[in-house]
């Protein structure tokens, strides 16, 4: 019984993270202290994470086991998720654009010790910066509490990873696409349609270039929003729906 409880339990957070107890309680109908006693056993076991202090406490569900399992690729998905700030540190986030420049900055100087190939070097930070700046033109008033990007770069696993907490690519689409009918469409759209999220601007070629790039240079993309996955190599692009849901964007770039 207390297994299936906790089956239960874990399946109503995944689908609603950032859930409060009170809903927990009532969802199940069950007596409170019981509930809180599975909370604790699951976050014991690692199942669940919760931010803040009664009575905003909120819980979480951790990032299922992935094919990556280096363990700051795992802390970046699960502040996608939830925005836990104990899960990534300062000096990765860029709240604003010309932060996030100066660190693209430093980055194309650090892999071109690495790479010994400007002209990659080069399309890799221009990929980077395309994603981040997309991060800071549709998301400016639509955070869902920290601004800004996480920007993290491990030069020696060659992945390079940003973050953020805004609306998604999906309500980017809906503005000016209200047709569109989920995340994966959304994403079909970003990536293969000249289509602007900032209209009437001129814009909305930037993915496109993204693509085009990955494929060309057999670089490996991962981007994630909401409940859906775009991953893209030199064979094309699969998107697909995932297991999590992220609110803003995560992207892994290995090069």
């Amino acid at each position: 019984m207390k297994t299936d409880t906790q089956q239960k339990m874990y399946y109503y957070i995944s689908k609603n993270q950032g859930i409060r107890a009170k809903n927990i309680i009532t969802y199940l109908s069950l007596n409170p202290t019981g509930i809180f006693k599975h909370l604790k056993i699951m976050q014991d076991r690692q199942k669940i994470y919760k931010i803040g202090k009664p009575p905003k406490v909120r819980y979480y569900t951790y990032v299922p086991t992935m094919e990556n399992k280096y363990q700051p690729t795992i802390d970046m998905m699960n502040w996608a998720v939830s925005g836990d700030t104990s899960l990534t540190s300062p000096e990765l986030l860029c709240q604003t654009r010309d932060v996030f420049q100066a660190r693209l900055n430093r980055l194309l100087s650090d892999l071109a010790k690495e790479l010994k190939n400007d002209n990659l070097v080069y399309l890799i930070v221009a990929i980077a910066g395309e994603i981040g700046n997309n991060s800071f033109d549709h998301n400016m008033g639509h955070w869902q509490d920290t601004p800004g990007v996480v920007l993290r770069v491990d030069v020696k696993t060659r992945c390079i990873i940003l973050a953020d907490r805004g609306q998604g690519v999906f309500a980017t689409i809906k503005k000016v696409r209200p047709s569109v009918e989920n995340d994966a469409a959304a994403l079909k759209i970003a990536f293969t349609e000249i289509l602007s999220g900032r209209a009437p601007e001129k814009r909305g070629n930037g993915l496109k270039f993204v693509k085009k790039i990955i494929e060309e240079k057999g670089l490996h993309l991962k981007f994630y929003t909401g409940e859906s996955l775009a991953e893209i190599t030199n064979t094309g692009m699969t998107i697909q729906k995932t297991d999590i849901r992220i609110p803003g964007t995560l992207v892994c770039l290995q090069f």
